[in-house]
């Protein structure tokens, strides 16, 4: 009989375990009650005290049959225990159980940990039953001639709260790796330059950044670097073609019919970004803002020219350094909400070096995803 009633009341500290994220708590389950009895065909009786109907609903989530048969192979290595056949009072079973009638399976760890100790007034026994390594659960058993009580101490809603928090600051981290793409456009901001086909002259990057948290967990406040391999690319309309002649960079028109005319720039930069991130309910990402600046370093360039020749499509592939400024510099904004994130990039240096090409300056714009 006693070990029929410290199964029970495992089952009922797992099953308030398991609801204990948004349910009820236990001083709200020993309000007002109905209690509903099912009479099994062996005559053995379940007894159900419910609170509403919403209690009832989720029992539902349950699959009665299997968490028997779990607690059957329960009681043969409780017998194990008792027989002295195992070296640990320690024992761990699983099971299945699906929380809030949302369908979600969740699997179940209980940790049960047996103390005993016997003296003239009767016998005590103390267990630990540990719900996923994050709630405790004291179920005492206290055995007095033919009378076995049952006490079972579940954390209440402050406790629980608590263990979180304790969790939530011993894995805290100030500062994260993360990884993201930036994905945009490239426009120049002198309007006296040729003009670029707007959906080939793509801006790629790839972010490895450090996300340092400012002022604690819950500051808002976070200061981003890293290093960024950027991919400028500037497709020239009306059959534009870019040149290097006597150490000048100059535009001018071909004579043949091109398909595509475009210039390639790739550099790494050290951005340093101030974002401030808000958070919504539950946690989630909520408005995102952001401004800073970056340092960057050219590591090379090369124009690509598509055209038509004798019937055939000719592909030329021009390494060159085309003049382009070797050090950059400039400003980075970003703006987001969720998963939603919206960059824009400005270099303040000019595209071309002094007195060697024409004066230019890049914007850049776009989404970043992955972040």
């Amino acid at each position: 009989m006693k070990r029929l009633l410290l199964l029970m009341a495992i089952f009922m500290a797992t099953a308030t375990g398991v609801f204990a994220k948004g349910g009820l708590t236990v001083a709200q389950r020993l309000g007002t009650q109905d209690t509903i009895v099912v009479k099994m065909a062996n005559g053995a009786k379940m007894i159900l005290q419910l609170q509403n109907k919403e209690q009832l609903k989720a029992f539902e989530n349950y699959s009665l049959d299997s968490l028997m048969r779990v607690l059957n192979v329960y009681v043969q290595r409780v017998d194990s225990m008792e027989a002295g056949s195992m070296d640990s009072k320690e024992m761990t079973v699983t099971f299945d159980a699906k929380e809030g009638g949302k369908g979600q399976a969740e699997q179940v760890t209980i940790t049960m940990q047996e103390t005993g100790n016997q003296n003239s007034k009767g016998k005590k026994e103390k267990h630990e039953i540990r719900i996923n390594r994050t709630f405790k659960i004291d179920v005492e058993v206290e055995e007095d001639g033919e009378n076995t009580q049952v006490n079972v101490n579940v954390p209440d809603k402050a406790e629980r709260d608590s263990i979180r928090h304790a969790k939530a600051e011993e894995n805290y981290k100030a500062t994260k790796f993360g990884f993201g793409v930036d994905l945009g456009l490239n426009t120049f901001l002198n309007n006296d330059l040729v003009d670029l086909k707007p959906w080939g002259s793509r801006y790629v990057s790839l972010n490895w950044t450090l996300n340092s948290q400012l002022g604690g967990r819950k500051s808002p406040l976070f200061l981003v670097s890293g290093l960024e391999f950027a991919f400028n690319n500037y497709m020239f309309d009306d059959n534009y073609v870019i040149q290097d002649i006597d150490n000048q960079t100059s535009f001018v028109v071909s004579e043949r019919n091109l398909e595509k005319s475009k210039l390639t720039h790739s550099s790494i930069n050290v951005p340093l970004i101030a974002e401030f991130r808000f958070k919504r309910d539950k946690g989630k990402t909520g408005f995102i803002l952001g401004a800073g600046g970056f340092v960057g370093y050219g590591l090379g360039s090369h124009a690509k020219l598509k055209y038509d020749e004798d019937g055939k499509t000719q592909k030329d592939k021009i390494r060159d350094s085309y003049n382009l400024s070797d050090f950059q510099y400039g400003l980075k904004g970003t703006i987001g909400y969720g998963s939603l994130n919206l960059f824009m990039k400005y270099n303040m240096n000019d595209l071309f070096k002094e007195n060697r090409g024409p004066q230019a300056n890049v914007i850049s714009f776009g989404i970043t995803i992955l972040n």
